[in-house]
C-alpha cells in the first residue's frame, strides 16, 4: 500500500531508487506518486510528513489493542505479501520472455534485415562486378577495335603507299615507255620522211601511187593474219574448197555476151550473199579467191584474146560496185601482180641486185628447176594483160538502173598521168600502149582538151626518150605505140581494141 505525501516541502523523494529488489524494480516513475522505501515511509510518518491509512489503523487500533494484533494477521499479511511479490514476479518473469521473444524477434527481424542487405549488397555487388567486368570487357573490345583500326589503317596506309609507288612507277614506266615511244615514233616519222623524200626525189616510184597500194594491201595482210590460219582445220578448209569450185567455174564461163555477164555476176554473188550469211570468214576467203581467179583469167584470156579484157572487166565492176569488200582485195592483188599500176620499177636501190629487181617486178619463173626467168619481152607481155584489165575496168560504164562504177575512168588518167611524169624504162612505151588500145576512147570523152595534150606530149617528147632494151625487144611496142598515136592525129579517132571480134565472113 502506497504512503500519501502530506508535506511536499519538508521532504523530497530522489528520483533514483536504490533498492534493487523486485519491489522496487517493479515501481514506475509517476510524476503524482512517488515511491519510497519502508524506512523513508516509517520515517514521514512518524514525522507526519507522510499518510499511510495500514499504518494508521495499526497504530490506532492494533497497537492500541494488542489482543487483535496476532501472529495469525503477521503471517497472512506476510503470505499475502508474498504471494503479492510472487505474482509480481510472475508478471515481471512474463513481461521479461514477453520481452525477450520481442527482443528476439526484433533480433531476428534486425538478422533478416542485415541478410537482406547483405544479399542486396551482394546482389549489388553482383552487379557491379558484372557491369565491371562488362566495363572492362568493353574497354578491352574496344583497345582490340583500336588496335585493329590502327593496324588497318596501317595495313591500308602501307597499302595505299605501295600502290601509290607502285602507280607512280607504273606511271613513271608509261611516261618512259611514251617518251621510248614518240622517241621511237619521232625517229619513225623523221624515217618515214626521208623514205618519202628519196621516193619524191626517186624516179623509180610514185609516192602516191605507192600510198595507195598499201592501203589496198592492208585487207590483203588481214587475210594473211585472220584467215588463212583457219584453213588448218579441216572442216573449214573443206568448207571452203567446195564452194570456190563455183567460183572458178564461174570466172572461167564467162564470155562476150553481155547477158552472159549478167547472168554469172547474179550466180555468183547469190552465191558469195549466202556464204556471207552462214560465215563471215568464208566469205572473206572466197573474196581473195575470187580475185585471184579473176586476174589469173585475165592474164590468160587477154593475152590470147585482147577484147576478153572488157567482159572480164564489166563482171568485175559488177561484183565490185555491189560488194565493196571484193575491191580491196581486188587493187591489193593487181598492184602486187603488177607493180607498175603503182607505178614502181624497184631500179633506184644500188644494193639490190638484178635478180632482186626482177624478182620485185613479178618476172615470172619459166624453168623451176633450172630456176630461169621469164625473157623481158614475155614479162611486158603479161603486164600489159593486167594494165589493159585496170584500163578496161576503169572505161567500163554501168548499165541503167546499175550502181556507180568505184573504178571510174579518172584512175586510168593518173596512172597515165604518173608514168608519163617518171623517166622512161624500156617497158614503158609498151604498158602506155595497152592502157590507150582499150581506154583511149572513154579518156577522149571524159577530158576532150587535156587528153589531146598529153597524147602530144607522148609522141612529140616521151616516145624519142623511150630507152631500147638490150635485146631489142621493146621496139615494137614503142612503134606500135607511135602508129598509134599518129593514126588518132591523122584520123581524129583512136583505134582501140574491140569488144568483140568482128563476124567471120
Amino acid at each position: 500500500m502506497s504512503i500519501q505525501i502530506t508535506n511536499s516541502r519538508i521532504y523530497t523523494v530522489p528520483t533514483d531508487s536504490d533498492s534493487e529488489s523486485d519491489y522496487e524494480d517493479y515501481k514506475k516513475y509517476n510524476p503524482k506518486t512517488k515511491f519510497i522505501s519502508q524506512e523513508q515511509e516509517d520515517t514521514l510518518i512518524k514525522l507526519g510528513c507522510a499518510y499511510n491509512p495500514l499504518e494508521e489503523y495499526k497504530r490506532s487500533h492494533l497497537y492500541k489493542n494488542p489482543k487483535v494484533y496476532d501472529q495469525q494477521f503477521a503471517t497472512n499479511m506476510q503470505l499475502h505479501e508474498l504471494k503479492l511479490k510472487n505474482d509480481i514476479d510472475q508478471m515481471l518473469k512474463q513481461q521479461r520472455q514477453k520481452q525477450q521473444e520481442e527482443l528476439n524477434k526484433m533480433k531476428a527481424l534486425l538478422s533478416e534485415i542485415k541478410l537482406s542487405s547483405s544479399s542486396k549488397d551482394d546482389a549489388d555487388d553482383d552487379k557491379a562486378f558484372e557491369e565491371e567486368i562488362k566495363k572492362q570487357r568493353k574497354l578491352v573490345d574496344e583497345a582490340i577495335a583500336l588496335d585493329k583500326k590502327r593496324s588497318e589503317n596501317a595495313s591500308a596506309e602501307a597499302k595505299a603507299k605501295a600502290d601509290a609507288k607502285a602507280e607512280k612507277e607504273k606511271k613513271d614506266q608509261k611516261e618512259k615507255e611514251k617518251k621510248e615511244q614518240q622517241a621511237k615514233d619521232m625517229k619513225e616519222k623523221k624515217a618515214q620522211q626521208l623514205k618519202m623524200q628519196k621516193i619524191a626525189q626517186s624516179s623509180a616510184v610514185s609516192p602516191q601511187g605507192l600510198e595507195e597500194y598499201k592501203q589496198y594491201y592492208e585487207k590483203i595482210e588481214f587475210y594473211k593474219t585472220n584467215i588463212r590460219p583457219k584453213l588448218q582445220n579441216d572442216v573449214f578448209r573443206k568448207q571452203c574448197f567446195q564452194a570456190k569450185l563455183l567460183i572458178k567455174r564461174t570466172v572461167s564461163q564467162l564470155q562476150a555476151d553481155h547477158r552472159v555477164v549478167v547472168e554469172k555476176y547474179n550466180t555468183l554473188n547469190n552465191h558469195l550473199l549466202g556464204i556471207k550469211s552462214q560465215s563471215p570468214e568464208a566469205f572473206e576467203y572466197m573474196l581473195n579467191q575470187l580475185a585471184k581467179f579473176i586476174l589469173m583469167q585475165a592474164k590468160q584470156e587477154i593475152h590470147a584474146t585482147a577484147f576478153a579484157a572488157y567482159f572480164l572487166a564489166r563482171f568485175t565492176y559488177l561484183m565490185c560496185s555491189t560488194i565493196p569488200e571484193f575491191l580491196p582485195y581486188l587493187m591489193g592483188r593487181l598492184l602486187k601482180r603488177c607493180p607498175y599500176l603503182i607505178p614502181q620499177y624497184h631500179d633506184d636501190d644500188p644494193t639490190l641486185s638484178h635478180e632482186e629487181i626482177k624478182s620485185r617486178l613479178r618476172y615470172s619463173i619459166k624453168n623451176k628447176e633450172k630456176k630461169t626467168l621469164e625473157t623481158f619481152l614475155e614479162h611486158a607481155e603479161g603486164q600489159k594483160c593486167y594494165i589493159m584489165f585496170f584500163g578496161a575496168l576503169c572505161q567500163t560504164l554501168p548499165d541503167p538502173g546499175q550502181p556507180e562504177n568505184p573504178l571510174p575512168i579518172k584512175h586510168a588518167w593518173i596512172w597515165l598521168a604518173r608514168i608519163c611524169n617518171m623517166p622512161p624504162r624500156e617497158i614503158t612505151p609498151i604498158l602506155v600502149n595497152g592502157l590507150l588500145e582499150v581506154c583511149a576512147i572513154r579518156l577522149l570523152q571524159a577530158y576532150p582538151n587535156q587528153t589531146v595534150k598529153l597524147f602530144k606530149l607522148i609522141r612529140e617528147t616521151i616516145c624519142p626518150l623511150y630507152p631500147v632494151s638490150s635485146g631489142q625487144e621493146n621496139i615494137a611496142g614503142i612503134k606500135r605505140l607511135e602508129m598509134f598515136l599518129d593514126d588518132y592525129f591523122r584520123t581524129g579517132k583512136p583505134e582501140c581494141v574491140p569488144e568483140k571480134l568482128p563476124p567471120s565472113v
